[in-house]
């Protein structure tokens, strides 16, 4: 028997907020969490200055014996975990724990801890004065064991890591096994912090915004013709994704449906986006779901604001969506917030789906010609939204779409 799959709870740590109500009312306003970092200036080779933190958080509701072991990620993880949690009304002591699943991880290990640890590894000529916690820092499955810790967990966990498309990449992975009733519930998502060297990756690829170091209000620049590479961020979102049967029984309500998802590889570069499998991705995502393209009401786009990424997924996405359909990109408002990207705009496009509204591209003043087939509104439009689409994209080919459906 095939499951429908319930989005019951949601937890966010973001740039615009912490909660689904902050998130929404920063964007129906026009907010932007991008900021200049002027002690980047001082790194050598390094041309992009931009980021997008967090908003100021309290770790207060983590006992501080499982913060030990925490960098800054986890710590995010571990309140969005919590959020969600609260937010579904499910207390993990009252399930069975072979039953639930925690699918949850980031790029890498804390890049934060990563470089203190070999700095001071290299200045001393060795591991001498290493902290005993600096290695469940870094692991690259640091952040699923450190939220699993702090939540007394002792059920499956799975750790994915495929940078900007991970959280998106567990939701499918949830709905798959949920489906399937492998699982009754999977608490999936994702996160990553804010570094200096997660900009000079970008940056190195000349992927990273360079031209709006002084003006970081005006960048990124999503689908707009002046766009120069994307800004990177931080944050976590996490879900409560559960069979329908057994959240009714447990008096659960949903807050959407996850009704298809698709994940794919191009398996052929690195860092050049493939529309071909990039749109196979899309029509798999709608077929699995069982809908046509034109049953979506809104698309929300991987779209950072790199001049290549853009025009190639706007190709993909005009080939299957066609170019009625509304279509938007949350970069310009969050950054891009890396891992987490993907379940942080699941969460805004619930948001949306909720409120009536499509929220457009900051930024998006003049649309650059390779990407005006599609319909991208530039002031919030006014729509219902049965369905929406969301889409994720990563270095190594890394594509993925999910399809929710209004309650």
């Amino acid at each position: 028997m095939i499951e429908e799959v319930w989005i019951t709870g949601v937890g966010a740590i973001s740039p615009l907020g912490h909660s689904q109500d902050a998130i929404f009312d920063a964007l129906i306003s026009n907010q932007s969490g991008v900021q200049t970092y002027p002690e980047w200036r001082n790194l050598k080779g390094l041309h992009s200055f931009l980021g997008s933190p967090a908003k100021p958080f309290s770790v207060d509701e983590i006992p501080r014996v499982k913060r030990r072991s925490m960098s800054r990620m986890s710590e995010m993880a571990t309140l969005a975990t919590i959020q969600a949690l609260k937010s579904a009304n499910l207390t993990l002591a009252n399930q069975e724990s072979d039953r639930v699943l925690f699918c949850m991880g980031s790029t890498s290990g804390s890049p934060y801890m990563l470089e203190e640890y070999y700095r001071k590894y290299f200045e001393r000529g060795g591991p001498e004065g290493q902290l005993s916690t600096s290695f469940f820092k870094v692991m690259n499955h640091s952040v699923a064991a450190n939220v699993t810790s702090a939540m007394d967990f002792k059920g499956p966990l799975l750790a994915p890591s495929s940078a900007c498309s991970t959280s998106s990449q567990t939701v499918t992975l949830a709905w798959e096994l949920l489906r399937k009733g492998t699982y009754d519930c999977v608490v999936a998502g994702a996160a990553d912090e804010l570094h200096s060297t997660t900009a000079a990756i970008f940056d190195t690829v000349m992927a990273a915004s360079r031209g709006y170091n002084d003006r970081p209000d005006e960048a990124p620049r999503p689908f707009d013709q002046h766009r120069d590479g994307l800004v990177v961020g931080e944050g976590a979102g996490i879900l409560v994704l559960e069979r329908a049967t057994t959240a009714r029984d447990r008096g659960a309500r949903p807050l959407a449906i996850l009704e298809g998802a698709s994940y794919r590889v191009d398996g052929s570069h690195m860092t050049q986006p493939q529309p071909d499998s990039m749109e196979a991705t899309l029509r798999n995502a709608l077929s699995r779901a069982g809908i046509e393209a034109k049953a979506v009401d809104y698309v929300s786009a991987h779209a950072t604001g790199t001049v290549q990424g853009d025009a190639l997924e706007s190709q993909a996405i005009g080939r299957v969506m066609g170019d009625s359909v509304p279509v938007s990109s949350l970069k310009g408002h969050f950054g891009h917030t890396l891992a987490a990207c993907g379940t942080l705009e699941v969460i805004s496009a619930m948001a949306m789906m909720d409120r009536g509204f499509v929220i457009p591209t900051r930024n998006l003043k003049n649309i650059d010609p390779q990407c005006q087939h599609l319909n991208l509104p530039k002031e919030p439009l006014k729509k219902a939204l049965h369905r929406v689409m969301i889409n994720n994209f990563a270095f190594g080919g890394m594509n993925n779409s999910i399809i929710l459906r209004k309650v």
